[in-house]
């Protein structure tokens, strides 16, 4: 099959003054991590520029800002509002979820697209079979059976996630239809938990492994059509909430209903701010084609400064020229 790929990237500055006024009459009790800005994001786009070529357009969506340094006239991007894929009645929504269910009202965007946030970069060569089966089209996924181990409130949205397969799909059916999707050596030790997980008669979860989505428009629509009441919560919360479901939905019930192929538990990384050493010797050899370099609580400021400091000086070494989309 030949078909076009696009790369769609959820962006906020969370310093911006405008944001935070913005935010400060709706504000709940939100960690503060989830707003820092690492300044490592022009480098976002020099590694598609060059590890990933191919891609046909790149759909940026923000709150009504842009990096200063960025170029909106870039022949491959397409900047996208809020206002343009989310109805008038939800905003002003800070809701990460929300935003990301909205995806597929984007104008233009290819039946096929992989999904970003910004703290998950390319780190080596990819290809677009990487992402897709280039024979049947289907997005390549990880359907691993995982637990849910609830330590935060927001694992409710996990929770959310799994009822909505559950309540439309019978386990035991849908492992003995195709059980070569769901048991693969391409899962390596996620395996050990999906047999362990076997005499469950429900799903208790998928893996969820940090790395890019790949996902087609055809299972945006499906999902949000069947689970039209939670969506319409999650568009209602203004901020991430409990009786969210996000993006990780349609990835189940599309893992659910077959419409994937097994990739490679190798294919990508997640590390945190406080692995540095980590970090570095995977960005120097390029180990994984992608990496997820997450921030949480337990990242104090003085870790967060030393290590995004030293973040910038590895990516301005690994990606020295400007790429196409910066001024």
């Amino acid at each position: 099959m030949d078909f076009n790929i696009d790369f769609v990237m959820t962006w906020v500055d969370g310093s911006d003054p405008q944001l935070i006024s913005k935010r400060k009459p709706f504000l709940k009790e939100e960690s503060d991590e989830r707003f820092r800005d690492y300044g490592i994001f022009k480098y976002w786009f020099r590694a598609v520029e060059k590890y990933a070529p191919w891609v046909h357009k790149i759909y940026l969506i923000t709150d009504n800002q842009l990096p200063r340094w960025f170029n909106r006239d870039a022949e491959k991007v397409v900047v996208v509002d809020h206002t343009d894929i989310i109805a008038e009645k939800y905003l002003p929504i800070f809701n990460s979820n929300a935003i990301e269910l909205s995806i597929n009202n984007i104008a233009g965007l290819a039946e096929h697209f992989v999904v970003f946030n910004d703290d998950i970069f390319l780190n080596d060569y990819v290809r677009p079979d990487d992402f897709f089966d280039m024979r049947t089209g289907l997005p390549k996924d990880i359907a691993a059976q995982n637990a849910i181990m609830p330590i935060e409130d927001f694992d409710h949205i996990t929770a959310n996630n799994v009822i909505t397969v559950n309540r439309r799909f019978n386990k035991k059916r849908v492992l003995l239809k195709a059980p070569f999707k769901y048991f693969n050596l391409k899962y390596g030790y996620w395996n050990v938990l999906s047999l362990c997980l076997l005499p469950w008669p429900r799903f208790t979860r998928f893996v969820d492994p940090h790395i890019p989505f790949s996902f087609t428009r055809s299972s945006f629509q499906r999902f949000i059509s069947d689970n039209h009441d939670y969506v319409e919560r999650t568009m209602r919360n203004r901020f991430r909430g409990t009786e969210d479901v996000s993006i990780n939905g349609i990835r189940y019930q599309e893992l659910a209903l077959g419409n994937f192929k097994p990739r490679s538990y190798r294919f990508g990384k997640k590390y945190d701010l406080t692995q540095l050493q980590k970090i570095e010797k995977d960005i120097k050899k390029g180990t994984h084609k992608v990496i997820c370099i997450n921030d949480t609580a337990k990242v104090d400021a003085a870790t967060f400064d030393s290590s995004t400091q030293r973040l910038r000086e590895l990516y301005g070494l690994k990606f020295a020229e400007k790429s196409a989309f910066e001024l």
